[in-house]
């Protein structure tokens, strides 16, 4: 098949399946999905069991194998996107700032998109709350058609029956997001944290710290506008990029 033939089959340009053929980008998930409803392939069950988190730190690759298998999954971010509801474009201005080298940008951005998928699983999706701070909708990340694009993307993303994004408005003031971002996976009944850091990130199982962390999240929770408020105020800061 040419590439135009193949990209139309699958919903996606020639162009798109020229720079995957030339190894010029990744196979995203969302990429892979596509290829096997086309032609019945498995490749995201490849995918699965041997590239995700390959290019994640070793010290996050636990969380990961917790947040895999996660039927609820709490996220709080006060400068970001969340990784896993990130666009490709505001993910690679994200790694661009960090000054990741280049030749390690397209495995990070596949490991990263690899996540995702756990909003996707059937029967049994993952339950994703995410709650960011007002900032992270007025720092430009990118240019403005990356803002603009991603903030669409986090309402489209509610669309979703298990997705929902809360707001913490500039008018909270002081609370206890500021200390820095969370996650907490739900697995098989008990909780399992994490807490990023600048060298590296630290997992959090025990039971009372777990619990501890419970409590910050409910604390950061109370001070976040409703998922419908939350909505409009994306929508509204999405069009001053635009």
């Amino acid at each position: 098949m040419t590439q135009e033939a193949w990209g139309e089959r699958i919903h996606f340009s020639a162009k798109h399946v020229g720079a995957v053929e030339r190894g010029e980008r990744p196979a995203l998930p969302d990429y892979l999905r596509a290829v096997d409803r086309a032609f019945g392939t498995a490749f995201m069950q490849f995918y699965q069991m041997f590239v995700k988190g390959e290019h994640a730190p070793i010290w996050y690759r636990p969380f990961i194998e917790h947040e895999g298998r996660a039927s609820l999954l709490r996220v709080y971010q006060p400068l970001l996107v969340p990784g896993i509801l990130q666009t490709e474009a505001y993910a690679r201005a994200v790694l661009a700032g960090y000054r990741v080298q280049t030749d390690d940008v397209e495995g990070i951005l596949a490991t990263r998109f690899g996540r995702q998928e756990i909003l996707h699983r059937r029967p049994d999706p993952c339950q994703l709350v995410a709650v960011v701070d007002e900032g992270v909708l007025h720092r430009r990340v990118g240019d403005a058609a990356v803002m603009a694009d991603q903030l669409k993307s986090l309402v489209a993303a509610c669309d979703q029956p298990n997705v929902r994004v809360q707001v913490v408005p500039f008018e909270a003031g002081a609370y206890a997001g500021l200390d820095g971002p969370l996650a907490i996976a739900t697995v098989d009944g008990r909780s399992v944290g994490f807490l990023e850091g600048h060298l590296k990130g630290r997992v959090v199982e025990s039971p009372d710290a777990t619990m501890d962390l419970e409590g910050v999240w409910e604390a950061i929770r109370d001070y976040a506008l409703s998922g419908q408020q939350s909505l409009e105020l994306i929508m509204r800061t999405a069009e001053k990029w635009t």
